[in-house]
Parts: structure tokens; sequence; C-alpha cells
């Protein structure tokens, strides 16, 4: 089977988080260069991210990350430094954020 954004989230990712179909606003896959994989992003209305991976192989993994609405640099590193903490690799949470690797890097720097 074909991965699709429309068939990587199912209806018992969006009812965990409270929603249906109607409230996701946009899905995309983002590459991860370094191994291939590519994050599915599914915005909600409400400003909440829901991501997955699927690998190159197409095999999609089961563990949604819900990321709030980010409204500030702040929260923004604040996020980046829990993901880190979860041995996320920079170049993930870069992928998964939408920003660059170096702008993770340098958030890990100052600490």
């Amino acid at each position: 089977m074909t991965v699709t954004l429309m068939n990587v989230f199912n209806s018992n990712d969006l009812k965990v988080a409270g929603k249906t179909p109607a409230n996701i606003v946009s899905l995309a896959f983002k590459p991860n260069k370094k191994t291939g994989d590519r994050i599915v992003r599914a915005a909600l209305d409400d400003g909440t991210t829901l991501i997955k991976t699927v690998t190159a192989s197409g095999v999609v993994s089961e563990t949604v990350h819900k990321l709030p609405e980010i409204k500030s640099v702040d929260q923004r590193n604040q996020v980046i430094r829990d993901l880190a903490k979860q041995k996320m690799t920079q170049e993930t949470i870069a992928t998964m954020l939408d920003i660059s690797q170096s702008t993770v890097s340098n958030v890990l720097k100052k600490k």
C-alpha cells in the first residue's frame, strides 16, 4: 500500500486529540535528508500540530507527537529542548518544527 497524506493519520489519532478530519487545516510531508524518513504534519484548527514518521521503506510510526501552538521564540526553544530530552536528533526536531537544523543546534548550545 502506498503511503499518502490522507492515510497516515487515522480517526483514532484525531480522536485522542479530540478532533475530527474536519479540524485538519493542512497536511504536509517533510523529508528528513539524513535518514530518508518523511515527517508527516497535520496542522489543526486550534494551532496544534500532530506529527508521525514514515520511514524510507514506507513503515508508518504509530507514535503521534502533539505539539502545541507555538506563539513565541521562547516557547519554540522550550519545545526544542523538550524534544531533545526525548533523544530526538537535531535533524528530526528541525523537520518536525519546519526550521533549520542549525537553529536547533544554536538553541541547544545556549541551554
